[in-house]
């Protein structure tokens, strides 16, 4: 009986390793399964985020955040989020931009209550990144997704400090009927072709253009664009280095709008007292055969007249082929230097660049997407846009390319076309005003 029993228990013991090594290696089997589908569905999956899905014990996590989507725009992304991340709720502050979202967080930031997650904008990158306040995400694999074009507004010397996944172009909308009442039959494709379907259109009868010049407007944007960066794209980083100047980069290009629209009065000093919504109502109803714009007028316009026929296009440079739009990428996402959730705060911008969160936050925000890998649905009058600016990196916009004193040069800048409309000063002038007004800055 003591031998049969002795046999009996190893038996037993016997079985019960083979038992714990078949649970053993099934339970790697599905672990293996589930980071393949996983690698599937999102191709920038990082080590962090299948660290996170495997921990079923994770300590519950909540995240601050201080947006200026509101709530209900950032709902979504954010419940997507915590399905995939149960352990990990959201503290949700919304602060409206520009001028409330930076004076809060600033606000936050001086007093060491900031969140986890805030925004940079154009307007205080210089703040953020030098105070050290955003953490380097250059080296981050989830960055990869995001176009080198979107990356300067939020890096300095060469390191990124924030994510975007939106950006947005301007340009100028034309109505279709009435280029073909004044019988022109394909667009511009260059800045003396551009001004000959703007007097053709005088002489129809009809207004060609509607431009408020109450800021460094959409067309000035583009043509500097079309006619600088496009044999120097890095002009503005040597207008700050003391290697170039305003009158070398700006001259050409003011001389350009003043001889083409100002002179022929195709713009006229009238249309710098024009509100916004009287321009966009007025190329609505048909009166006005452009005007410059991007895509969150579109719905207006299709709301005033649903029948019109109409659609964006590029300013044209002096050579054939150089074509801008006026643009930036969207404001970026970045996280507290003095964050203690440093990881589940990666986590979430890491989930802000997959496929599944790129799209809740293209419905929750109504934003257009621009990362690689990404098909945006976008209006088809502002197709043309979106292909050839946004996503070809064809998009200037002075504010996030001037390295600093954006402000004050973007003031000086405003005076300065506005007097060149009225025939005050030359454009020669204009350009020594702005390199005047940058010395100023820089003595201070």
């Amino acid at each position: 009986m003591k031998k049969s029993s002795f046999l009996l228990l190893i038996t037993v013991l016997c079985l019960s390793v083979v038992l714990a090594a078949c649970s053993n290696n099934s339970g790697n089997s599905n672990s293996n399964s589930s980071n393949k589908s996983n690698s599937e569905n999102t191709s920038n999956e990082s080590s962090l985020s299948n660290a996170a899905k495997e921990d079923n014990e994770a300590k519950p996590v909540k995240l601050s955040i201080l947006a200026w989507n509101n709530e209900k725009e950032m709902k979504p992304v954010i419940d997507g989020f915590t399905e995939k991340y149960p352990h990990i709720t959201f503290d949700f502050q919304f602060a409206p931009p520009v001028t409330d979202y930076i004076a809060k967080l600033q606000t936050m930031l001086l007093s060491d209550t900031a969140p986890d997650i805030f925004i940079i904008a154009a307007e205080n990158r210089n703040e953020i990144i030098d105070g050290g306040y955003a953490l380097d995400l250059t080296d981050e694999p989830f960055m990869e997704v995001m176009l080198d074009s979107n990356k300067p507004m939020l890096s300095k010397d060469g390191r990124t400090y924030a994510f975007t996944q939106t950006g947005w172009a301007g340009g100028l909308f034309y109505n279709k009927e009435l280029f073909q009442q004044a019988g022109i039959t394909q667009l511009p494709e260059t800045w003396d072709e551009f001004i000959e379907a703007c007097l053709k259109l005088k002489e129809a009868g009809i207004l060609p253009l509607y431009d408020r010049m109450h800021d460094i407007t959409i067309i000035h944007s583009a043509m500097f664009g079309s006619n600088v960066l496009s044999k120097d794209p890095t002009f503005d980083e040597k207008l700050f280095k003391g290697e170039t100047t305003f009158a070398e980069g700006w001259t050409e290009v003011l001389t350009m709008w003043k001889e083409g629209l100002i002179d022929n009065k195709i713009l006229t000093p009238d249309m710098i007292g024009l509100t916004s919504d009287q321009v966009l109502n007025e190329f609505s109803l048909g009166n006005v055969a452009m005007f410059p714009g991007g895509p969150w007028n579109i719905p207006t316009i299709e709301q005033t007249n649903p029948d019109l026929q109409f659609e964006i296009m590029p300013i044209p440079g002096k050579e054939p082929g150089n074509k801008y739009y006026n643009g930036a990428p969207g404001v970026g996402f970045a996280i507290n230097s003095k964050t203690k959730n440093k990881d589940e705060a990666m986590l979430f911008l890491e989930y802000m660049t997959t496929h599944e969160g790129l799209k809740q936050f293209e419905e929750g925000t109504g934003g257009i997407i621009t990362v690689h890998g990404y098909d945006s649905t976008v209006h088809p009058a502002y197709e043309p846009a979106y292909r050839d600016g946004l996503i070809a990196g064809k998009i200037y916009l002075p504010m996030v390319s001037w390295d600093r004193h954006q402000e004050a040069l973007r003031n000086q800048f405003l005076v300065s076309i506005q007097d060149i409309a009225v025939n005050k000063i030359t454009p020669e002038e204009a350009t020594a005003s702005l390199d005047n007004k940058l010395k100023e800055m820089e003595n201070k």
